[in-house]
């Protein structure tokens, strides 16, 4: 074993019993090794929402370069499928899944709240990244006397493999909808989102009735691992691209290695309302040549007008990089409240028209080319 100079070094260790390793999929610890008897003392950091949490790790004290794992998967078989699944449990038809956590992500100043639950299919609803489950709350149909609620369909925030690595679950970022009456400012629970606090109230155990999984827009290609993919989200549409990145950047799968550039743009109000902002810091922290993000955080920065900073703001910001780009063959995604689309469309029919540019032609080339993804709600 070679002897080691006194010195602090930061290192990754996957950590697997640890609940919310399940969720970010890794800890950081601070390594302090010394060499005057040969023996390296470890201090260790546990940067974890649950100190009292202890699992054993092995070093390897050999080597003293430090390089970035990814976490093994399990029922590589959902690799084979040369097609998406769809549809496999129909709302006439639900699964009924389990809930295994509710956990919620953002801090104490955010505008409401948001939760990231994780639900255990057993394997039986497999999905691709980028697709949704539709939800059923339990209860009646207050306009179907007798009948079941309608389907609510949410964005998968994980891989296939789901947060747990093997295949049987996935996970939702749900925020909690709540509805205050204008003229006294106090909550109506009667027009509460019925689904969306259904599901942030939920606990371990409770039962959920599932549909899908649906759709094929907001699909990774996979076609090119060395391609371009820019993202854009407001708020929880946040979703599938947690489950693109943790694909290309921290899961090991065999048939999908990534070496292209993902960019992701996620827009919300402040700090505290940034959702897995511990993983995508990371992965920018570990793949810097793969991996930019950027933040536009409304109610803390100022645009170059000296207004609230939007995503949109941001996508004008690097517009010109943007375009080079989709000019390249980058796909260019865009997931979060419909209200979004106008003022990024707006932009960028601006700056296409400031480069001598026909947007509307950019935009009728870049769907032909299968380039453009849109899932808004």
């Amino acid at each position: 074993m070679a002897h080691l100079a006194v010195s602090q070094v930061s290192v990754t260790v996957p950590v697997g019993n640890d609940a919310s390793f399940r969720r970010s999929g890794f800890k950081r610890y601070n390594l302090k090794f010394q060499d005057r008897s040969g023996v390296p003392v470890l201090s260790w950091d546990l940067k974890t929402k649950n100190p009292r949490s202890r699992n054993q790790c092995v070093v390897c004290m050999s080597v003293p370069q430090v390089s970035t794992t990814k976490v093994a998967v399990s029922s590589l078989e959902l690799e084979d499928a040369k097609e998406p699944p769809l549809h496999i449990h129909k709302p006439k038809e639900p699964y009924t899944a389990t809930i295994v956590s509710v956990e919620r992500i953002v801090g104490a100043k955010a505008p409401g709240e948001t939760c990231h639950i994780v639900i255990n299919h057993g394997g039986n609803v497999p999905y691709w990244e980028g697709q949704s489950y539709g939800v059923i709350p339990p209860g009646e149909n207050p306009k179907k006397p007798g009948a079941p609620h309608n389907v609510r369909l949410y964005s998968i925030a994980s891989t296939r493999y789901g947060d747990s690595f093997d295949g049987k679950t996935a996970s939702l970022c749900v925020r909690r909808a709540v509805y205050y009456d204008p003229e006294t400012g106090k909550e109506d629970p009667s027009k509460n989102g019925i689904c969306s606090n259904f599901l942030c109230d939920s606990k371990p155990g409770d039962k959920v009735k599932i549909t899908g999984p649906s759709g094929k827009v907001m699909l990774l290609p996979e076609d090119d691992p060395n391609a371009t993919h820019i993202m854009i989200a407001t708020g929880t549409g946040v979703a599938p691209y947690r489950g693109y990145l943790r694909r290309m950047f921290m899961e090991s799968v065999p048939t999908f290695k990534f070496g292209g550039l993902a960019w992701l743009f996620l827009g919300v109000a402040n700090s505290d309302s940034l959702l897995y902002d511990d993983e995508f810091t990371k992965y920018h922290r570990d793949y810097p040549d793969h991996f930019r993000y950027d933040k536009a955080l409304s109610r803390e920065q100022k645009n170059k007008s000296g207004g609230k900073m939007y995503v949109q703001d941001k996508i004008e910001e690097y517009s010109d990089e943007i375009f080079k780009l989709l000019d390249g063959g980058a796909h260019i995604y865009f997931c979060g409240l419909k209200g979004m689309m106008p003022g990024i469309q707006d932009t960028l029919k601006r700056v296409a028209e400031q480069r001598g540019e026909n947007w509307d032609e950019k935009l009728s080339q870049l769907k032909k080319k299968k380039q453009w993804h849109v899932e808004v709600y």
